[in-house]
């Protein structure tokens, strides 16, 4: 089980942080739980990112650990644009959107439940303005508030955006709250840990299945979106709808029992393999029928980099099955 509060400064998060650890010690005796917090990057770069919110813990099995993180990812959206714009090319700090995504799946298929632990900007500036902070000015509050809704509309699936009234008795039962909600989902993607080097989320629309890394010592999961490549293509090319409704895995990470195991666990969502390397892989235990194979998008961004958006609604068209519109057909490989 794995909780994450996000939040404005001066809204909670940490004594609400602290009673659900307490109440998480309580209920597992002798389980050590993991406790972080996030604050600034150490390095300016989106490797350190997405080293930091996702590869660093990706061969750990959170169905059999217990961690709370006073925040996560969600800073890059919020204080990125606000005291470093230096370092977006976009609204999504140094994780870029492609990024942002990739790690939002990572959470996903681990179970991770993020709460926005939310209080009006009246309340947050009356606190700020009577203890003080190192960090942000309550002038500063009303853009930090607009950059967590802009990351709540942003996210895979936000549990709960709660606000807790001041007294130990509603920080007790929010906790309680919380701690059920995470239990819940932890419960239900623990089928995922068989299958780690899978992002996405428990039930899929589509499996979108990639060939191999490009440096398998750096990570186990796939698409890695760094510099401009292909992991960055394909995460920053799907609309957002479909993003949220596919996984993703390499062919190089099963053979053919893993394959048709995972796709049985997934709930048999759509397949969509990208590039022929892929189709050599997938095509031995996979009928024909049951696939659709569309170019790599090292391929596309290399030859077709202009219809990046073409490609990710051609994704959209297959893992929902509406588009017989030739625009997408067209980008199936016969």
């Amino acid at each position: 089980m794995f909780i994450v509060l996000e939040g404005a400064d001066a809204s909670g998060k940490s004594t609400l942080a602290a009673e659900i650890i307490e109440q998480l010690h309580a209920t597992n005796p002798g389980q050590e739980i993991d406790v972080f917090h996030k604050g600034k990057p150490e390095e300016l770069t989106r490797r350190w990112a997405l080293h930091e919110y996702a590869v660093n813990i990706e061969t750990e099995d959170w169905s059999r650990r217990i961690a709370v993180s006073d925040r996560w990812h969600w800073g890059e959206v919020t204080y990125a644009p606000i005291k470093r714009p230096e370092t977006c090319n976009d609204e999504f700090g140094l994780l870029g959107i492609a990024g942002w995504r990739w790690v939002e799946l990572f959470l996903e298929s681990r179970g991770v439940t993020q709460y926005w632990v939310y209080q009006p900007l009246e309340v947050i500036t009356e606190r700020i303005n009577r203890r003080g902070d190192d960090f942000v000015d309550a002038h500063e509050l009303a853009g930090i508030l607009e950059r967590y809704e802009f990351g709540y509309n942003h996210a895979y699936n936000v549990e709960l955006k709660v606000t807790v009234p001041e007294g130990e008795k509603y920080v007790k039962a929010a906790a309680s709250i919380i701690i059920d909600a995470a239990e819940k989902k932890a419960k239900a993607a623990q089928a995922l840990s068989k299958f780690p080097e899978y992002i996405g989320p428990r039930w899929p629309t589509a499996l979108l299945i990639g060939d191999r890394r490009n440096d398998p010592n750096e990570t186990i999961l796939p698409f890695m979106p760094i510099s401009g490549n292909s992991g960055d293509y394909l995460l920053s090319s799907l609309p957002a709808a479909a993003w949220r409704s596919c996984g993703i895995i390499n062919s190089d990470d099963f053979h053919g029992a893993v394959l048709n195991e995972l796709l049985g666990v997934l709930g048999h969502p759509k397949v969509i393999v990208l590039g022929r390397l892929a189709e050599k892989r997938v095509r031995p235990y996979l009928d024909e029928d049951a696939y659709v194979v569309l170019p790599h998008p090292q391929y596309v961004r290399r030859f077709h980099h202009q219809d990046r958006y073409e490609y990710g609604k051609a994704i959209t068209s297959f893992a929902y099955n509406y588009a017989k519109d030739e625009r997408y057909t067209q980008w199936i490989l016969p």
